[in-house]
């Protein structure tokens, strides 16, 4: 499986190889701005189900009896990846039969319901295991945990006036627990059941919903017409519900299904232009897990998407996994959670643009990882598709233009390979972190460097406020109440980042942006130049970070060069979970785990060393009011300047594998 990766992707790719300058990233907002939609009336959607023969034939949410039929088929003629899946769902299923209901409790912030979630996780093993096998237990499991689910207060939104939107993400993921019923069990169920369970939605979805979208209810935010995460799994739920109860009402019915494929494209906009998710790779699926089947239940009861999911971004969105994956394991980005393996695609986008490259992509992650494949993608996979995947040549060097991570990386075809990554971009993008600058560093089949040790829990107080106080350009004060960045993993000090004269505030301007400067890739090495001088103006004149890849000589170097603007206190720093060894000069340390070795050096500023230290806040710092969780397992290797105007510096990392070379001088970055 080491080869994996040098199986896939298309020439129009190569857009990831360079960064967006300013000009470039202009002409993206004005692509995105461009970008044309047809508009949906819900005459035009009533046309279309017409049309399609669709109507009254169930199931079709995310799979017709021919779709379980042809499963059926290739699991009777030996498929191994159907076979290992099919195992693991019903087990899954047997294991829901004895689970007990999950409950309408609000979590600990009193904001989420949480049944919602856990139901959605429920119920397709349940549902699918009925159409493999016709036993009815399965289907009556099903049935009892949505009439549980009709007994809770509410679905995340009020159910009478003024339907007050508490969290409506819970009441969207609830939309796909009840057209799944409905539409699953449909020819199980009696007619007073399916009366039931369209009356049940109706009181807790459809009309909350439409005093949503027709702006009379009272609402904590707009999220239909959000840029992020929301409005593709919100919108695309209420229009899966809406299409598997189409006959029930097709006059309200069309209205949601037009308002809300009307109200997706803000977010679709954001795939563009190379399909990429500035929220990170968890959300990332977590939209798409929920979006495509939204596009797949258009595409079958319509027959088409209306041009929502053929855009050039969503095109390429199914190859985004590999641009944020190195050797060893998926990066995680701001609100991610810490990966443990490289992250897989879908086999949706594969099915529907005939994308054998991407499906051969989807199948090789899927056995690499030794992963079953999940139930969203059960009856799209289709192997006479991956067996026509073709190897092309993909690039060392590459960025992802909105989640802005640049990486370098020695080859494509072993786990063992250097890689080393930055991160740049804007502070203020959804769910980010102030992680400007903070790299990652892969080689020899381990970890070394984590740029981001993962979310902390949602619940804790402030872990979503909206200000963190004092903030960054406010004067030194102690802690008042818990803000967003005074949790650790969120500060900059939490990431592989400079800090600048620590304090209670944050560290990086919350509204500042890393760019890039420049950039090289050759066969020896490539680099790239951040200009981070905004997400640091209130402490430095310039500052500029270099990443850099020497693939002849084996070393990854991170070099920094700032000028401040008054003598300060600044910190390097490394998070990783390798065992540390500090030199005698305490110029170098050698870290070691599972038996592998690498060694860090101080090249330039003669009076630094190393310094060890836990997870955690920096000596000095105090946060009363915030909780933070625990980093177990990991450590942090740091340099502590002091009373510093103008400072260069370079840190190697050098595998201490085969012949080793070092580069002993610091040139400065304008001469990389």
């Amino acid at each position: 499986m080491r080869k994996i990766f040098s199986t896939i992707l298309f020439i129009w790719l190569a857009t990831f190889i360079f960064a967006q300058t300013s000009s470039q990233k202009e002409a993206v907002r004005k692509q995105k701005e461009q970008l044309t939609f047809v508009t949906t009336t819900p005459k035009m959607i009533r046309s279309d189900f017409a049309k399609s023969g669709m109507e009254n034939q169930h199931p079709r949410q995310f799979a017709t009896q021919a779709d379980i039929d042809r499963t059926k088929m290739l699991i009777k003629n030996g498929d191994v990846m159907l076979i290992k899946a099919w195992d693991q769902l019903k087990k899954q299923a047997d294991e829901n039969l004895e689970k007990p209901f999950n409950t309408g409790d609000l979590d600990d912030a009193k904001l989420r319901v949480k049944g919602t979630h856990g139901n959605a996780v429920l119920l397709p093993p349940l549902v699918i295991a009925y159409w493999m096998t016709g036993e009815e237990k399965y289907a009556q499991r099903a049935y009892d945990v949505f009439q549980n689910m009709s007994t809770w207060n509410d679905w995340g939104t009020m159910a009478t006036a003024p339907y007050t939107d508490r969290h409506f993400l819970d009441t969207g993921i609830a939309a796909f627990d009840a057209a799944l019923i409905y539409d699953g069990l449909y020819n199980w169920m009696k007619p007073e059941q399916r009366d039931f369970v369209y009356q049940t939605t109706q009181k807790y979805i459809f009309t909350p919903v439409l005093a949503q979208y027709k702006n009379e209810a009272k609402r904590t935010w707009q999220w239909n017409k959000a840029s992020n995460n929301w409005n593709g799994i919100c919108n695309g739920n209420v229009v899966v519900a809406s299409l598997m109860m189409f006959e029930r009402d097709p006059k309200t019915l069309s209205w949601l299904i037009s308002t809300a494929a009307n109200d997706m494209p803000i977010f679709i906009r954001e795939f563009e232009p190379d399909g990429q998710s500035e929220e990170g790779l968890m959300y990332w699926g977590y939209a798409l897990m929920y979006m495509l089947p939204g596009f797949d239940a258009m595409q079958r009861c319509l027959g088409t998407t209306y041009g929502l999911a053929e855009t050039p971004g969503m095109r390429k969105t199914g190859y985004f996994p590999l641009f944020t994956t190195g050797p060893v394991t998926s990066l995680s980005v701001g609100d991610d959670p810490l990966k443990n393996a490289r992250a897989k695609s879908f086999f949706w986008p594969a099915k529907h643009f005939n994308d054998a490259a991407l499906a051969k992509l989807q199948y090789d992650l899927t056995v690499e990882n030794g992963s079953e494949m999940p139930w969203f993608d059960f009856f799209y996979y289709d192997p006479a598709l991956v067996a026509k995947g073709k190897n092309v040549t993909i690039p060392l060097d590459n960025s992802i233009y909105g989640l802005e991570i640049m990486s370098m990386r020695e080859n494509w075809t072993s786990k063992d390979a250097l890689y080393v990554a930055v991160h740049g971009g804007y502070n203020s993008a959804s769910h980010g972190h102030l992680d400007a600058g903070s790299f990652y560093i892969q080689a020899m089949g381990e970890v070394w460097a984590y740029g981001d040790l993962g979310s902390d829990n949602y619940t804790f107080p402030g872990y979503f406020s909206k200000q963190t106080l004092p903030d960054y350009n406010d004067s030194i004060t102690t802690q008042k109440e818990a803000g967003r960045f005074h949790f650790y993993r969120l500060r900059t000090e939490g990431k592989n980042c400079l800090v600048f004269n620590p304090s209670v505030r944050p560290e990086q301007n919350g509204n500042g942006t890393a760019s890039i400067l420049k950039q090289k890739s050759t066969p020896e090495a490539g680099y790239f130049e951040l200009n981070m001088t905004e997400c640091y103006n209130r402490d430095v004149k310039s500052y500029f970070r270099g990443v850099k890849l020497d693939r002849k000589n084996r070393i990854i170097s991170i070099q920094d060069e700032f000028q401040t603007k008054s003598p300060s206190t600044v910190w390097w720093s490394m998070h990783t979970k390798a065992d540390i060894s500090i030199s005698d000069n305490g110029r170098s340390a050698i870290l070691t785990q599972n038996g592998k070795k690498a060694k860090l050096e101080i090249i330039g500023t003669k009076d630094a060393i190393f310094q060890v230290f836990p997870a955690t806040y920096l000596p000095g710092e105090e946060f009363p009011f915030s909780k933070n969780s625990e980093n177990k397992g990991s450590q942090k290797i740091c340099i502590r300047m002091e009373n510093v105007k103008s400072e260069k510096i370079r840190v190697d990392f050098i595998p201490l594998e085969g012949k080793i070379k070092q580069i002993a001088n610091c040139e400065n970055l304008e001469n990389w």
